[in-house]
């Protein structure tokens, strides 16, 4: 009911033509500079942003399926009032477009082949944010796709600097033993592909490092769900 009034008396608006009822309208999506389907690995086209067989030397992760570029002004402002400003409502209107975009280059039968993760975050950086951005992405997409989620699968053990402001060497470096799996969550893994959702891929060790962990522990395919790549 709350939110219901809310809606009515301070409707959202489109972060890029103030229309009413979304933070991003569709037709403003359909208007900017979004990803076709690509092999992350070396930018070519590719079937459902699969990486492609000979780009799979060192490559842990199956496909980053991508939205939008993080250049585009609506886009990064609405990922950083998502995360920083506690505007999690933003999430609400993510959510849409990331289900869609994965039922488009996604092909199943069995929901129960997958499970919905994201990416976590060292505990006190959680409790200064009181919430992490992607778990609450994460969560509405499983609702929507009917695809159970494991919030405590993947745990962030170890403080690590940011990424983004360091060398390739001192990112691998920086990674090193951060991620634990909880083998009390691993349930019929080598069945399971596994879904990673999250808002910026910001460097590809963060990415790869975490699909490693999963595919060393057996599970049959990681995909990643991103909102914005640069």
């Amino acid at each position: 009911m709350f939110k219901f009034l809310l809606d009515i008396f301070a409707p959202k608006k489109c972060y890029s033509c103030n229309k009413e009822w979304n933070f991003l309208c569709e037709k403003c999506l359909s208007n900017m500079s979004n990803f076709s389907p690509i092999c992350y690995v070396c930018k070519d086209k590719s079937n459902n942003f699969e990486v492609h067989k000979n780009c799979q030397q060192d490559v842990y992760y199956d496909k980053i399926i991508l939205l939008s570029h993080y250049k585009n002004i609506a886009i990064s402002k609405l990922i950083k009032d998502l995360k920083f400003y506690q505007k999690r409502d933003i999430s609400e209107d993510f959510w849409l477009y990331l289900s869609r975009l994965f039922l488009d280059n996604e092909i199943y039968k069995n929901t129960d082949d997958y499970i919905i993760v994201f990416p976590p975050m060292w505990f006190i950086k959680k409790l200064k944010r009181w919430y992490n951005h992607s778990e609450l992405m994460a969560k509405i997409v499983s609702k929507d796709l009917w695809i159970k989620i494991e919030s405590k699968l993947i745990k962030k053990v170890k403080k690590t600097r940011q990424q983004s402001k360091l060398n390739k060497e001192e990112r691998m470096n920086n990674l090193n033993d951060s991620f634990i799996l909880n083998d009390k969550k691993i349930i019929n893994k080598h069945n399971k592909i596994v879904i990673i959702i999250d808002d910026v891929i910001s460097t590809w060790s963060t990415i790869n490092e975490m699909s490693k962990l999963f595919k060393k522990s057996w599970y049959k395919k990681i995909i990643w769900l991103i909102i914005a790549s640069d």
